[in-house]
């Protein structure tokens, strides 16, 4: 993508996101329609398509997705446009100018990565979330991933949280996100992404449900990257 179009295309998405954020303040009951409007003007600037394997379990509580960018947020809101999500993300993006008013507006759980504390508050406003009728989404990994054919550990607070309230858990993978749009260095090649619903589960306490999902989403980022080298 040219210079031109590339400051081009992030002039447009500051705009509808700085709008959504203005709207989100003004008229809080609309947030949903607001965020999801957000998404559905911001995706199609650098992402072409998607091919998209498997279907969205809409009874799915929680969502768990690899993470490698600052998009991953609107193309998962994009991706499930009659959902009502919660994110649950570490608490310094709640700081950053126009993303964090995004996040803190439409509901998102800010923890503390580094206070024991934090994974009682996530307990408590996870459920509060339920009450209100919406789905969490939980990035396992704890952070951006910089190596996307290897996931990092999976940390604990979407195992916990599954099980407090057995929830039924769908993991997504957001596959080829490096390809077209990166912002160290910041470069934006409009391609299709490819998207994987893996089958959701019951998170039951005694089992190694949270182990196995963390292999079948890590055989299946091996899976694509082999695919690729092989073209």
């Amino acid at each position: 993508m040219s210079k031109i179009k590339l400051y081009t295309t992030l002039f447009r998405n500051f705009i509808y996101f700085g709008t959504a954020a203005f709207l989100m303040k003004l008229f809080p009951q609309h947030n949903l329609k607001i965020r999801k409007w957000a998404a559905r003007k911001s995706i199609p600037t650098f992402i072409e398509g998607f091919e998209i394997v498997g279907d969205v379990d809409e009874t799915a509580d929680l969502f768990i997705s690899n993470h490698q960018n600052m998009v991953d947020i609107p193309i998962i809101e994009y991706l499930l446009p009659n959902t009502d999500l919660s994110w649950v993300a570490k608490r310094e993006l709640g700081d950053i100018f126009l993303f964090g008013n995004l996040l803190t507006k439409s509901g998102a759980i800010l923890i503390d990565r580094e206070d024991k504390k934090s994974l009682i508050e996530l307990l408590k406003s996870a459920k509060e979330r339920f009450e209100k009728g919406q789905h969490l989404v939980i990035f396992p990994e704890g952070t951006r991933n910089k190596n996307p054919k290897q996931l990092l550990p999976f940390k604990a607070g979407a195992k916990l949280v599954a099980e407090k309230y057995n929830l039924r858990v769908q993991p997504i993978l957001l596959l080829g996100i490096d390809e077209i749009i990166t912002f160290e260095p910041l470069k934006i090649k409009r391609g299709v992404l490819k998207v994987v619903f893996l089958i959701s589960r019951e998170a039951k306490k005694g089992t190694d449900w949270y182990k196995r999902v963390e292999e079948e989403m890590q055989k299946v980022v091996e899976n694509y990257y082999r695919e690729k080298e092989k073209k």
